[in-house]
């Protein structure tokens, strides 16, 4: 994408420095001062940003912090996916389909609150704007939260279709509502989360930091990362044509 604001002396030197313009997929990495500059932050605020440590969430480092959240989707999903099952065989009203439901409510929402913390301590009006890593962090986390509403809306959409299709056979009405439910919420907060959070916060940083991992708005919604570019990362025009 071509710039539209006028180059600086710094953005012609970030433009030829292969060092410079390295894609890291890598959200949490703190890059070194000569990373990409956050609109008019000057040498000192950057090497000051670049010097942060990484903010902890729930006093767990990123690996930790990282595996835990999977590790909640992963099950959460599960438990939805075989309170699904349960149900038409042993109704809502079983002992199983009332465990399991309620392993999941705690699952998935033990995840969607560890990570609403992480983009709460790096919200817009807690952080510094020049500092682009927290923005880039807040970015990660608002995609790993779609990463867990998706699946949980794509189940729940499922369950209800063919639920609500036997219901007269199934007499069991808070089987469809229930998962209708499920499904309600996590679109509705998918999309507040796309658009609030995911569609302005890559547009933004696309104008700063024209390399960063979720630049491709539609892919990032879907909780996927973008594809590195082929003229190897910066962004920029070459030989006087977009790339």
């Amino acid at each position: 994408m071509a710039d539209s604001h006028e180059h600086t002396d710094h953005d012609r030197h970030f433009d030829h420095d292969p060092h410079l313009s390295t894609h890291s997929i890598d959200p949490h990495h703190h890059p070194s001062t000569g990373g990409a500059h956050g609109l008019g932050e000057t040498e000192e605020q950057h090497a000051l940003h670049s010097a942060t440590p990484a903010r902890k969430t729930w006093g767990l480092n990123t690996t930790q912090e990282t595996i835990l959240f999977y590790f909640w989707m992963a099950t959460s999903l599960c438990c939805l996916v075989v309170a699904a099952a349960v149900a038409p065989r042993h109704h809502t009203s079983s002992h199983p389909f009332i465990a399991m439901m309620t392993a999941f409510m705690v699952l998935y929402w033990a995840g969607w609150l560890q990570t609403a913390t992480g983009m709460a301590q790096r919200a817009s009006w807690v952080r510094d704007e020049g500092d682009l890593q927290t923005r880039r962090e807040y970015l990660y986390l608002a995609v790993r939260l779609n990463r867990l509403m998706l699946p949980t809306a794509v189940v729940g959409l499922a369950t209800f279709c063919q639920a609500y299709v036997r219901r007269h056979h199934l007499h069991d009405l808070a089987y469809w509502l229930l998962f209708l439910l499920v499904f309600i919420w996590n679109a509705v907060f998918c999309v507040m989360n796309a658009y609030n959070n995911i569609s302005w916060e890559s547009s933004r940083l696309e104008y700063e930091d024209p390399d960063h991992p979720y630049r491709v708005g539609k892919l990032a919604i879907l909780g996927l990362g973008s594809p590195e570019r082929k003229d190897g990362g910066n962004g920029k025009e070459r030989d006087g044509k977009e790339v």
